[in-house]
């Protein structure tokens, strides 16, 4: 029970925003927190979105594309999404060059799988 109540103690306090909290201690009393999110490891924030509709993905195959956020830079941090299910595929993204992240889509299921177009969304964290 206790390991269950520090796990969401963990996750609220990795959500987006700023600022602090209290919240019940499991132990008794109460703990104060400063609620933090990724965007305060970084220095700024760039965003693009893009239609994609990836071609049909094999067992144990990729695709990728590439999409222009400019002013990204080797060494930032990307994440990417997609408006539709991912039906058991991987979506990961990096900063591939200066201006350009790379989203992969990856097949680990049994079967091919073939999305619909849909839309991508990329979000770029500069680390410097």
């Amino acid at each position: 029970m206790a390991t269950d109540y520090y796990e969401k103690l963990g996750q609220e306090d990795i959500n987006t925003g700023t600022g602090t909290f209290t919240s019940r201690n499991p132990a008794g009393g109460t703990l104060a927190s400063t609620q933090v999110g990724i965007h305060s490891w970084a220095v700024g924030q760039l965003e693009t979105t893009a239609t994609w509709n990836p071609a049909s993905i094999s067992a144990a195959l990729s695709v990728t594309t590439t999409v222009t956020v400019t002013g990204a830079a080797l060494g930032d941090y990307a994440i990417a999404s997609f408006s539709l299910s991912l039906s058991g595929l991987t979506l990961t993204a990096y900063v591939s060059a200066a201006n350009t992240v790379t989203v992969v889509l990856a097949n680990n299921t049994a079967a091919a799988v073939d999305l619909a177009s849909g839309t991508l969304s990329v979000l770029v964290f500069q680390s410097r």
